[in-house]
């Protein structure tokens, strides 16, 4: 199947008479990514325009299908489980037709930008104070999504595990479910919670694999990344706490976000109705996103400056 069947919904609209393209994930142009980014170049004198192009995996096909033929189309891609190393490269070499002209997020998901407290504080949405609530501030924005954070650990740590083994057995075909991500949050109260949900898929994998893969998937070695993914988000700590591992940028931001996002903010349209999900969510992303360039994240700002230089401006 070619890359424009897997991630473009109309052909012609990748030959449109737009000079600069940047592509991103997402089904369609109403997803954060492509909503966000579209408000950043624009409040940057930008003249780019943003498309979504589907999963990761069709952004990056597409950008080595495109790069020879395209230079002025860019893609960017959420980081997920990729190594620091590569992660560094595609920013510092960029452009750089090895790597088809794409940039990865430094953090996991865009999402995970927004679930910065510093950051997120800025937003004039915050719900206010009532007869029976304080109004929410930035200490209490710590609070709620270092509560969420905890409550996510085990999890979080599993499904970067379930992400590791399929990328080094994405030439094998097994069935989906070994790598279907965890959602259930009852299920991972402990550590050893983790550990166990992915010893019933490991077992389903060692019905499947070929011998040459059995030293990989030993379930020690499992294990072991497993608790290496714990080790990482939580630097230690047997309670998640800022300043010490790498849990803001490497869990989840789009379920943090989410959850934070319904219980502190409070978005109303221009007739006075409170909107919800998707619709608020972009509103406060796009809300921050016209702050000075010198207040947003340096990934952001970084963003920019290389887009400036690609337009010679």
């Amino acid at each position: 199947m070619s890359v424009f069947q897997l991630g473009v919904d109309n052909t012609t609209e990748i030959n449109r008479n737009e000079k600069y393209k940047l592509f991103v994930e997402g089904n369609n142009n109403q997803e954060l990514d492509a909503v966000v980014l579209q408000e950043l170049l624009n409040n940057n004198e930008l003249d780019i325009q943003v498309q979504t192009m589907g999963a990761c995996d069709n952004v990056r096909s597409a950008a080595q299908a495109l790069v020879k033929h395209h230079p002025n189309y860019y893609f960017l891609i959420d980081r997920d489980n990729q190594d620091q190393t590569a992660v560094n490269d595609s920013w510092d070499k960029f452009p750089d037709p090895n790597v088809y002209n794409m940039l990865v997020w430094h953090k996991r998901e865009l999402e995970n930008y927004f679930i910065d407290p510093d950051y997120l504080a800025k937003s004039s949405y915050l719900k206010p104070a009532t007869k029976s609530k304080p109004a929410i501030d930035i200490e209490e924005l710590k609070s709620r999504i270092l509560t969420e954070a905890n409550r996510r650990l085990f999890m979080d740590s599993a499904n970067l595990t379930l992400a590791k083994l399929k990328k080094e057995l994405r030439e094998i075909p097994i069935t989906a479910v070994v790598f279907t991500e965890f959602k259930d949050n009852a299920l991972f109260s402990e550590k050893a919670d983790g550990w166990s949900q992915l010893e019933q898929r490991s077992s389903i994998l060692d019905t499947t694999i070929q011998a040459t893969q059995a030293q990989f998937l030993a379930k020690n070695k499992i294990e072991n990344i497993y608790n290496d993914f714990v080790q990482e988000l939580s630097g230690g700590l047997h309670s998640l706490q800022y300043g010490t591992g790498a849990w803001l940028e490497r869990m989840s931001g789009k379920e943090i976000f989410r959850t934070i996002a319904s219980q502190c903010f409070e978005v109303l349209d221009s007739s006075n109705k409170l909107l919800k999900g998707k619709q608020q969510n972009n509103e406060i992303a796009k809300e921050l996103m016209r702050l000075p360039l010198n207040q947003q994240p340096s990934d952001f700002q970084k963003l920019v400056e290389i887009l400036k230089i690609r337009l010679g401006k």
